[in-house]
């Protein structure tokens, strides 16, 4: 049997059926939880606002993400919330998240390109080879982008719009990336990458604010 030696003590966790003691027979193990390795590339946040304009078109594109390089993109945060903030007909609605292949060029229409925070310095130049972008207040979202969508949605977040505006209603947070106790966070290699969009036609009279937080880190390998 191989033994560990304690780095700091001589208290030592043990591996496999647990002993009888003080505490009883099952002992809390203490974890440093730290990041991904990064290597010479690094991890990277941002926070967006946008704005629907009225009429805002099924199935138009409020925010995306590609990798551009050849190293994996880890989506290690991606929290979506809404607010309603101009008065409209009820309408339920929701915004929903795709993940992306054939991911080939970023969108390049009404698009605004958001400035993304690395997470340490001396990590690679923000925001890496990704490109992060979100809608400038268009009805037809953003467009000119090549890429092919899941048949399915990997989060939905939805809203139910009023005829006056709902001062104490804010839609979420809806964590999108809650993977936790073995699951595998979405990697994105080369030309993939992840959509944020609006579901159904938007009623002429509506107002609502999105707000997307992201983070992600770009790694070597995964």
């Amino acid at each position: 049997m191989a033994v560990i030696e304690g780095g700091t003590s001589a208290a030592l966790q043990e591996v496999g059926v647990p002993s009888a003691g003080t505490f009883g027979t099952n002992l809390g193990a203490h974890m440093t939880i730290k990041g991904i390795p990064y290597g010479s590339l690094g991890h990277y946040r941002v926070t967006v606002r946008v704005a629907s304009t009225a009429a805002q078109a099924a199935n138009s594109r409020l925010f995306e993400l590609r990798n551009t390089g050849t190293n994996h993109v880890v989506l290690t945060r991606l929290t979506l919330r809404a607010l309603q903030t101009a008065a409209g007909t009820a309408q339920e609605n929701s915004i929903d998240c795709y993940r992306c292949t054939a991911f080939t060029a970023v969108d390049t229409v009404n698009t605004t390109t958001p400035t993304i925070s690395s997470s340490r310095t001396g990590m690679g130049a923000a925001p890496g080879n990704v490109a992060v972008r979100f809608l400038s207040g268009a009805a037809a979202g953003m467009t000119g982008g090549t890429l092919t969508k899941d048949g399915s949605a990997f989060a939905i977040l939805p809203y139910h719009v009023a005829a006056a505006i709902n001062t104490t209603t804010t839609w979420g947070p809806l964590d999108c990336v809650d993977d936790l106790y073995g699951t595998h966070p979405f990697v994105f290699p080369q030309s993939e990458g992840f959509i944020v969009e609006n579901r159904v036609l938007n009623v002429t009279s509506y107002g609502m604010t999105w707000f997307i937080d992201l983070t992600y880190a770009e790694v070597t390998a995964y």
